[in-house]
């Protein structure tokens, strides 16, 4: 009966779109897998503070240590808000055998122009009233990232008197050195600093610390203890 309801351009039509949503099921599926030719290496050596290009952004929240870690505890891509000028994360790949965020834990994180980069964890220390996540991050494949060797993230958390958390992120970049604008030296990344790293990766900082806060915040079972 059916058969005789449905032309044969329709059934085309129908069996196409049945395909297109099974394929489509299937990438979302995979959303995160190592690229053709991907090696798992050792994270570049990590050179002093002063060849870095570094930009600190900071927020407090109204929620204790805890409330926050455990609000923040969610897929990276959930993590950043979408963005015109950079890309943002699709997914991740474990590629150790222990859960991303032990030292030494390694991760593919792949982002939403089809790139990919290498993360892992150099420092995860806490303890009653604060914690520290510091982190090395390499292998960019993106154009946007085409000057960077390799960046450093380092968080710290600290829990207040009065209950609160105030996180500072630190974002810390080295230049390949015979890329422009890193062969230029101190003045490349003085460049690079003032056009990239304070605006667009200041932006895309602000706005993880800013879904921290919300996030953290709307926990309704997590008063805030007002005593100073």
């Amino acid at each position: 009966m059916l058969n005789m309801l449905i032309s044969t351009s329709e059934k085309q039509a129908l069996l196409a779109g049945l395909v297109s949503a099974v394929l489509s099921a299937s990438m979302l599926a995979q959303t995160c897998t190592p690229p053709p030719g991907f090696a798992d290496t050792r994270h570049p050596a990590i050179v002093p503070i002063e060849q870095l290009v570094s930009h600190t952004e900071e927020i407090t929240i109204a929620r204790p240590l805890a409330v926050v870690l455990e609000a923040i505890d969610k897929p990276l891509k959930d993590t950043f808000k979408k963005s015109d000028s950079l890309p943002t994360v699709s997914g991740e790949y474990p590629l150790t055998k222990s859960a991303f965020g032990t030292p030494g834990s390694r991760r593919l994180t792949c982002l939403t122009d089809g790139s990919s980069l290498e993360e892992e964890v150099l420092e995860s220390d806490r303890d009653s009233s604060s914690y520290r996540f510091r982190y090395i991050v390499w292998k960019y494949t993106t154009e946007k990232a085409r000057p960077i060797e390799y960046g450093i993230g380092d968080f710290h958390y600290v829990q207040s008197q009065g209950g609160s958390t105030h996180i500072t992120w630190i974002y810390s970049f080295k230049l390949k050195e015979h890329n422009f604008p890193g062969n230029l030296g101190a003045l490349g990344r003085w460049l690079f600093r003032k056009r990239f790293l304070e605006t667009d990766y200041a932006d895309l900082m602000r706005g993880v610390l800013d879904g921290y806060k919300t996030d953290a915040e709307q926990q309704v079972n997590a008063p805030l203890d007002t005593r100073k």
